[in-house]
């Protein structure tokens, strides 16, 4: 019997398939996963889209009740000296759909304005030295005194295309003087250009700013989530009765990397059920961004998008979506699943730990805080406002080299890097041989402690006391 435990012991990882398989039927079956799971895709897949519709809706309500009060005649009393024609205002952009009818007086122009709702009077003096515009609210007008007013600003912003022609220029002239001047700084070199286009682009560095820090608060949520799980299925289990025949018949090691790799692949299964809800409810929010929004000039670069068909909409849409991100690199994401994969066995490993050194349920608290208080000092070292000296561009997470190559903080900041292509080959292989070798001491230490304290009963043993007992135990094995 003595020979056959040890031929089978002779290999530690004989036995992972089984233990494997086991553990991830157990897991998927699980009414809480089972739950969370379907709950969150479908909030995700229905969620998004309808948020989007609801918002679209509201909107063009708004928007109706703001058409509804909307300035749509002004009845102009110009008793300045030259003349002008005020539709040039429609050029401005703002009020493009509204009438301008000229008036010989205040009175002409009072007595025309009442007859209509949706009309305001534009009186035009020139006291002293100054221009002054009088938006006037004729009695019985829909139109809002706050909606007066903006038109009032607005008339006033663009007074000067207006004044113009009360001085009687040519049209070469009017357009020299209304032709706008644009101003930029540049260095002298050859990729000159390319840098201040970077550097200038606001939206590219507050997608750099955000992802990182995305990428860090989902996988700090993860690991906190399934570490948890992980550790508290592993301590029930050294209270079952059947421990002690699992532990003839597997290894630990085998036993545990079976739980890790089970524990690793329903968190991956249920991630990718997430995606995928996530990028059903993304293309379902566009398809009611065009037909909730269409109407709306906020989303039409041009007079093609209203005129365009809905598959055309969507396609105009995604692609001026696609326009906003950065450079990404496509084996950049490969990679970064393989340190997601190593980084959360390597967690999963602590959390591990910290269920084989427990032995009830009041220890288990006590013994977390291992695995709690790594993955919370790792998540703060990760996090640090700088601004890079070379680009300007601001960032939430710490430049610091060695971040990327010590296995704790590498799964919370290696993925944003390798997403945007941010490091080297040599760099990247560092990090993945430290991350690997991280994994398999963790998952080796995890095993040996939980051989070590399966039968053990009491408070759980402080750090000095359990290196102490795998002393011991190396020391037996030794002597034997």
């Amino acid at each position: 019997m003595e020979k056959n435990n040890n031929t089978m012991h002779a290999n530690p990882f004989a036995g992972t398939g089984k233990v494997f398989s086991y553990s991830l039927k157990q897991m998927l079956t699980a009414k809480g996963w089972l739950i969370s799971t379907l709950l969150m895709a479908a909030l995700l897949l229905i969620g998004i889209p309808l948020t989007v519709l609801i918002v679209g809706k509201a909107a063009g309500r708004d928007e109706g009740k703001k058409n509804e009060t909307a300035v749509r005649t002004v009845y102009v009393a110009d008793e300045t000296a030259g003349t002008a024609d005020y539709s040039a205002l429609k050029e401005a952009g703002k009020y493009p759909d509204v009438n301008y009818i000229a008036c010989g007086s205040m009175e002409e122009a009072s007595a025309a304005a009442e007859k209509d709702s949706h009309a305001v009077v534009l009186r035009v003096t020139k006291p002293e030295d100054i221009y002054k515009l009088t938006v006037y609210l004729p009695e019985g007008t829909e139109v809002s005194r706050s909606k007066a007013s903006s038109f009032g600003s607005f008339a006033a912003e663009n007074f000067s295309a207006l004044l113009m022609q009360k001085a009687d220029l040519t049209p070469e002239e009017t357009e020299l003087l209304s032709m706008h001047v644009v101003t930029e700084t540049a260095g002298i070199s050859a990729d000159a250009d390319e840098k201040e286009d970077e550097k200038n682009d606001i939206l590219t560095q507050i997608i750099m700013l955000i992802v990182p820090f995305m990428v860090v608060m989902t996988v700090y949520m993860m690991v906190i989530l399934y570490g948890q799980s992980m550790a508290n299925s592993v301590m029930l289990e050294k209270t079952s009765k059947l421990m002690e025949t699992i532990l003839t018949a597997v290894h630990p090691v085998a036993l545990m990397t079976g739980k890790l790799l089970a524990t690793a692949c329903s968190a991956v299964i249920q991630t990718l059920i997430w995606m995928l809800a996530a990028a059903g409810g993304i293309i379902g929010a566009l398809i009611a961004a065009v037909f909730s929004f269409s109407d709306m000039a906020g989303l039409a670069d041009s007079a093609a998008f209203a005129d365009a068909g809905s598959a055309e909409k969507i396609t105009q849409l995604m692609e001026s979506m696609g326009g906003s991100f950065p450079p990404i690199s496509v084996s950049g994401i490969f990679i970064t699943l393989i340190v997601v994969a190593l980084g959360f066995l390597l967690y999963l490993s602590v959390a591990t730990l910290s269920g084989a050194m427990a032995s009830k349920q009041e220890d288990l608290n006590k013994t977390l805080a291992i695995f709690t208080m790594m993955l919370l000092m790792s998540m703060l070292l990760c996090l640090r406002f700088e601004v890079n000296e070379v680009s300007g561009e601001l960032g939430l997470i710490s430049e610091a080299k060695w971040l990327r190559f010590f296995p704790f903080t590498a799964l919370l900041v290696l993925p944003a890097d390798l997403i945007f292509g941010k490091l080297s080959a040599p760099e990247i292989c560092l990090a993945l041989l430290s991350m690997a070798a991280a994994v398999l001491l963790m998952i080796w230490l995890a095993a040996a402690v939980y051989k070590l304290l399966v039968l053990y009963r009491g408070n759980p043993p402080k750090l000095r006391q359990l290196i102490s007992m795998l002393r011991g135990k190396k020391d037996e094995k030794a002597g034997s």
